[in-house]
């Protein structure tokens, strides 16, 4: 079977074959592919002509790779997402030539972040295109592998190794109360009443509930939630109503520590902080619209941490 051609790979029969290694079925690979079990089974044939080499054995309606279809597979792979990654950069150009930009962060820094940096991202590409929206933690890595976002503003917490992560800012977290609870009034928090305190936390897909669980956990205290919200904005507006406590960062309360009508406390004798960045599929390529976006957000965050 073999011979010296070197002509390019069909991208559709590398598509069918990498469809059948995880099938184990032509007839499922033809379901997949919206083809015929007929039209699956020449393109095989057809890429191991191409190639000079079995890649499969045919056991009745399954397949099993050879050695060397095991180690096709791993290439094809790779190949067919760069193909993928490719056809996304292109993409962003389709609209009459408009660049595209889709970003997500969570409520709260969405709320902050955004409105300042995509105003002077516009002025810098008025025929952009951009889609901006919420993401959850429990979604910012399925968002980023599926295409649907190329930026996430995130917590360092939720980077996974098919992820790249860049740092934008560090935020300090404190114990934050109503003016009217008691600890504000007397200007003091006993550590003792800490874990008695009811307690207003993120939910635990939440990387900030992550970092306040290891901190205290260090302390052997463990926190008396009373409820666990994931908007940290809404925690925020149910501490005025005077009753429990929670452990916030910095950004998102310093309007309302300015005003009085929260108080700020140390968690303890040791900082509490947590790191926030921007999180990419790795290997993917950066455009300029978002070089732009990161470099106007680093402007923008000094803004939101003034005055903390």
């Amino acid at each position: 079977m073999s011979h010296a051609r070197q002509n390019p790979l069909d991208s559709r029969q590398l598509n069918a074959f990498a469809s059948l290694a995880r099938t184990g079925s032509f007839a499922e690979t033809a379901r997949e592919l919206f083809l015929t079990h007929s039209a699956i089974s020449h393109s095989i044939k057809a890429l191991e002509r191409e190639v000079g080499c079995r890649l499969l054995n045919r056991l009745g309606k399954k397949i099993e790779l050879t050695a060397a279809g095991e180690g096709f597979l791993l290439h094809v792979q790779d190949g067919l997402k760069g193909l993928a990654l490719a056809r996304e950069y292109v993409e962003q150009y389709k609209e009459w030539g408009c660049p595209r930009l889709r970003i997500g962060a969570g409520t709260a820094l969405c709320q902050r972040l955004f409105p300042l940096v995509l105003t002077q991202l516009r002025q810098q590409f008025p025929r952009m295109l951009v889609s901006a929206r919420t993401v959850r933690a429990s979604e910012m890595a399925a968002c980023l592998a599926a295409g649907e976002l190329e930026i996430i503003v995130a917590p360092a917490l939720l980077h996974a190794p098919e992820q790249e992560f860049t740092p934008l800012f560090e935020s300090t977290l404190q114990i934050v109360v109503s003016a009217k609870h008691r600890w504000a009034v007397d200007g003091s928090v006993p550590f003792k009443e800490i874990p008695k305190e009811p307690c207003f936390l993120p939910d635990k897909t939440h990387a900030t509930r992550r970092v306040i669980d290891q901190y205290f956990a260090a302390d052997k205290v463990v926190l008396n939630g009373v409820a666990e919200i994931d908007n940290l904005d809404v925690i925020r507006e149910t501490l005025k109503h005077g009753i429990g406590m929670s452990i916030l960062p910095d950004w998102l309360v310093k309007e309302d520590l300015a005003a009085g009508a929260l108080v700020g406390f140390p968690p303890g004798r040791r900082r509490l902080r947590q790191s926030w960045g921007f999180l990419r599929s790795v290997g993917r390529p950066i455009t300029s619209i978002e070089s732009s976006f990161q470099i106007l957000c680093a402007e923008a965050v000094k803004s939101l941490q003034s005055n903390i």
